[in-house]
């Protein structure tokens, strides 16, 4: 039988061919296939004939339907039973394809998939007097032919015991079959406990999903259930191989002398590690001087890990099936033992480590005058904070002063460097849209005890430019070799999208100009910095980065668009990025001539494979933290059911509206139900609701008073209703 890979490698290869067909013997040829096989491969090719991906001309020769009917995507599903197909290949698909309940075909939210579309007509919707209020358009919609990926591993949910026949109901809304459980696969569940679900037998248009609970979670409300349920859901390996703990186990507590051969030492330089006081480890640090020309001689300097994992390891295998690091507010799921993230890798002061290094001298507009990368070993002389280094650096700080005296120049150059290599980015039209993350304080017992915005420093500031920096050097190094690379990748938006997005944001009084006719990332700088305190800021830029490509991992370099830069890598933190350990790997292929030949200089092959794999993980952990943070805030929210708060709305939609309070870092969501004071009617083009005997409007921006009705511990959801209209 062909193996879920081969399949796989069969789509990609007629997808990626220039002609329209092809022949059974040249896909036997591309997948290296034996007599036994064959079978096999004739069979599936049968499906997909059937399912309408391909079409038989003739024996032993096929035809691809016109490009266009087919498309993968990943599956976005919606609690009323439609979805929408994001397409993988925004160049081809620039807009998500809508699936109805009807042709789901078994496919699961957050599922890969294959679609075959079609394009339909929306009826113009007629305004007074049978005016028309929205043009006709084209919209896709499509059908789902074939599942690539399943999501979810595990589907977690809430088990009940049914006397005729058990069954699960997932706690993801958005996951909407109930799945039933045969009684000998209830391992032995009770009544509202909280399981993990394999599936058995997939759902389809006559066919109740089936499963068997693969492991109990616990009950509602234990301790620590959160982690549990995030944990499966979204497939997070909780511990590492035998074989990588047998590996890592072996590796030494400290530096070798003859690991010194062949490196750079850079322990007489002043280099300091600076992180958040909470920080799990320490993979970079800096040093920083002026030369006797003015200018800045910095050193990235970054934790060899690939020195110690070599890429046929196992611990290689666990790091690049995790991907990378998962933090939550209290704990976390890293990608490398703690021998090697809290250990040999980290760059604990006063201990010799191994490192990758960029050294880059830099001219007094930013420039980088030279620069190269080596192979180092360092001694950290101070675990700087962010929290220590701000207050130094914002003269609050006399005890921080005297304790870090002889630190305090280097301090001094270093913020001096980062306002020269910021003000070189805002030059050139770099966009910062980042938006503050939620500090979730927790107390000894684990409880939550206060949530806000964190505080984002010009300490935040110097470490964030120089690793950008370093960043672009490695990819620019890269790219200038010659040989394989990784890059970080941002593509230039859609231009209908973002003309959708200027065309909302003008109804609340922002303006998205144009250059020529084509949008720059000066442009959306420009914007973001326009609405910068705004109370509106926080929709308009979460819309404005919806209108955006994702950042993806590539082994083909089409520039940073959102950055502004021709090149950009992740180099800086290989203790907790899978791509981060490839590129070193990569950097010393390209800047060693003894490593011509190794395993890592033959890498080009596994890329893609590499690329796609890390960014559908940083997704997934992404998706895992938020999920986490949103308990966490239910939890903290708990206990204050009736009670008021002041907030603000910081998006709306036909259901209602997101509301964020002023006191505590949270949001919430206010139904239409909830509105009670007035009839509202929601105007889709401004995205706000208006009142037809008072006319009070709630939009993005608009002060609420709102009171908390209900919260939902296991999903995260706040439920409050308006108090009192507009707040003042």
């Amino acid at each position: 039988m062909l193996t879920r890979s081969q399949k796989d490698k069969t789509l990609r290869y007629i997808q990626s061919l220039k002609s329209t067909g092809f022949t059974f013997r040249e896909v036997v040829r591309f997948l290296d296939l034996d007599s036994d096989d064959r079978r096999s491969l004739q069979l599936h090719l049968d499906e997909m004939e059937s399912r309408g991906i391909i079409r038989r001309i003739k024996r032993g020769r096929y035809a691809l339907p016109a490009r266009e009917n087919i498309v993968c995507g990943t599956l976005e599903c919606h609690r009323d039973g439609y979805g929408f197909a994001i397409p993988d290949d925004r160049s081809r698909f620039r807009e998500d394809i809508f699936i109805p309940a009807r042709n789901m075909e078994g496919a699961l939210h957050g599922d890969r998939v294959l679609v075959r579309i079609e394009r339909k007509k929306i009826p113009a919707r007629r305004g007074r007097a049978g005016r028309r209020a929205v043009p006709e358009k084209q919209r896709l919609e499509g059908v789902v032919v074939r599942i690539l990926e399943r999501k979810h591993p595990h589907i977690v949910g809430r088990f009940h015991s049914h006397p005729r026949y058990p069954y699960v109901v997932p706690l993801d809304a958005r996951l909407f079959h109930d799945i039933r459980i045969p009684f000998q696969d209830g391992k032995g569940a009770a009544e509202g406990q909280i399981v993990a679900v394999d599936i058995t037998l997939p759902p389809g248009r006559n066919q109740i999903p089936q499963g068997k609970v693969s492991s109990v979670l616990g009950n509602p409300g234990d301790p620590g259930i959160e982690y549990e349920i995030v944990k499966h859901k979204y497939g997070l390996p909780a511990v590492f191989s035998p074989e990588a703990v047998r590996e890592s186990d072996a590796l030494p507590d400290r530096v070798l002398k003859k690991e010194h051969a062949g490196r750079e030492d850079f322990r007489g330089e002043t280099a300091v590690t600076i992180d958040g006081e909470t920080a799990r480890d320490f993979d970079d640090a800096v040093s920083l001087k002026r030369l006797p020309s003015g200018h800045y001689l910095l050193g990235v300097h970054i934790a060899d890990v690939s020195h110690y994992v070599s890429s046929d390891s196992a611990l290689d295998m666990d790091a690049y099936a995790r991907g990378t690091s998962v933090y939550f507010p209290d704990r976390a799921i890293p990608m490398l033992p703690p021998k090697l993230s809290s250990g040999i890798c980290s760059l604990l002061p006063d201990a010799d480590r191994l490192v990758l290094s960029a050294l880059m001298e830099i001219n007094g507009k930013g420039k980088i005058v030279r620069s190269r990368f080596t192979k180092g070993i360092v001694r950290s002389r101070e675990r700087m904070t962010y929290k220590s280094l701000a207050a130094i650096l914002l003269d609050g700080g006399d005890e921080e002063k005297k304790r870090y005296a002889d630190l305090v120049p280097l301090f001094q150059t270093m913020r001096e460097l980062c306002e020269i290599l910021s003000e070189k980015r805002y030059r050139r039209g770099a966009v910062d849209f980042e938006l503050p993350e939620a500090d979730i304080r927790l107390d000894e017992s684990g409880k939550v005890v206060e949530i806000k915005a964190a505080e984002r420093t010009i300490a935040h500031r110097i470490i964030e430019e120089f690793m950008l920096l370093a960043n672009e050097c490695a990819a620019e190094t890269l790219h200038s070799a010659g040989g394989p690379a990784l890059y970080r990748i941002h593509e230039k938006p859609d231009g209908e999208k973002v003309d959708e997005f200027a065309d909302m944001a003008a109804s609340l009084g922002y303006r998205l100009e144009k250059y020529k006719g084509r949008y720059r990332p000066k442009d959306f700088q420009v914007f973001v910095r326009r609405m910068e305190g705004k109370p509106e800021q926080k929709y308009l830029v979460y819309m404005m980065l919806r209108a955006f490509m994702q950042a993806r991992y590539s082994e083909e370099n089409v520039g940073h668009f959102a950055l502004a830069t021709p090149a950009y890598t992740h180099f800086t933190s290989p203790i907790r990025r899978y791509p981060d350990l490839v590129v070193h790997r990569l950097l010393k292929a390209a800047i060693d001539p003894k490593s011509r030949g190794t395993p890592e200089d033959g890498m080009t092959g596994r890329l893609p494979e590499i690329a796609a794999h890390a960014s559908s993980r940083e997704r997934i952990a992404e998706e895992a933290e938020r999920e986490i943070e949103k308990i966490k805030k239910a939890q903290f929210m708990a206990d204050k059911i009736g009670r008021e708060f002041r907030g603000f709305v910081i998006s709306a939609n036909r259901q209602g509206l997101l509301v964020e309070l002023r006191e505590h870092y949270v949001e919430g969501f206010v139904p239409l139900t909830g509105l009670t004071d007035d009839r509202y009617r929601y105007n889709e083009r401004s995205r706000s609701f208006a009142g037809s005997r008072r006319q009070k409007r709630f939009q993005p921006g608009s002060g609420m008073r709102v009171r908390l009705d209900a919260v939902d511990g296991e999903s995260g959801r706040l439920i409050f209703s308006a108090v009192g209209g507009q707040s003042e």
